[in-house]
């Protein structure tokens, strides 16, 4: 609930910010935004190992091997008329998703992983080249990043080859947690006709640069079984944005 309440605050402020700031201060435009993000853990990384270990590993991992998926919203304040520099104020929803099975003698094994991350975030954006085309821009951007993990949930349900015996299903995860991290990104946006824009954007996000805690384990794992530390988690982002110019 703290959460949630975190988030409302959140898109309040940042409406609001919008209107004032960009009314008060900044000379250039301000655009809304919403879009999908593709997310990819990167290098050995325990988010993205199998869920259920094999041979000497004991480390359960997250299970998302694959490219995940958020939902983003963004405001863009141009601080000058030409969108050279601008602040971006961002709020993405992340969902992580994995899922596994495991065949035995007498069951299957069938696991599914989920972790829910809002995400609010703050930067900046230059802009060091203007395209002949599309009024496009290209840009490099800096974002602060506070992501607010959910209690994770790891299903495990036993499906038993023989029907007299039951099949079972237990509950696994982990708590919540807050971690600060950072973002860096280069990208392209330009108008598709007047007021939309289209802006494409690939970085890295650092989730846990700050905030880290041992006692809890890895950031994106169900359990802490036979992990000692937090280690830093890394991935590849790729956003797609529709933009509306006010």
């Amino acid at each position: 609930m703290t959460s949630m309440k975190l988030i409302y605050s959140f898109l309040v402020s940042a409406i609001l910010c919008t209107f004032n700031l960009s009314a008060q201060i900044f000379d250039g435009e301000t655009y809304l935004g919403i879009g999908i993000s593709s997310i990819t853990f990167n290098g050995d990384n325990p988010a993205n190992k199998q869920i259920f270990p094999k041979g000497n590993n004991t480390t359960v991992g997250g299970g998302f091997p694959n490219a995940q998926t958020a939902l983003s919203l963004r405001t863009t304040l141009s601080i000058d008329k030409n969108r050279t520099y601008r602040i971006p104020i961002s709020f993405d929803y992340v969902l992580l998703s994995g899922v596994q099975r495991l065949p035995d003698k007498f069951y299957n094994i069938y696991a599914t992983h989920s972790v829910h991350i809002p995400t609010i975030s703050a930067g900046f954006e230059y802009a060091f080249l203007s395209l002949p085309l599309a009024n496009a821009k290209l840009y490099a951007a800096a974002d602060v990043k506070l992501s607010m993990i959910q209690k994770s949930e790891l299903i495990v349900n036993l499906d038993y080859d023989n029907q007299d015996f039951r099949d079972t299903t237990r509950v696994y995860g982990k708590g919540t947690a807050t971690r600060l991290g950072m973002g860096l990104r280069i990208g392209v946006d330009g108008e598709v006709f007047a007021p939309w824009y289209v802006n494409i954007s690939v970085g890295y996000n650092a989730f846990n640069l700050l905030g880290r805690n041992d006692a809890r384990g890895e950031l994106f794992t169900p359990s802490n079984l036979s992990e000692k530390v937090e280690s830093i988690i890394g991935a590849i982002a790729t956003t797609i944005l529709i933009q509306y110019k006010l």
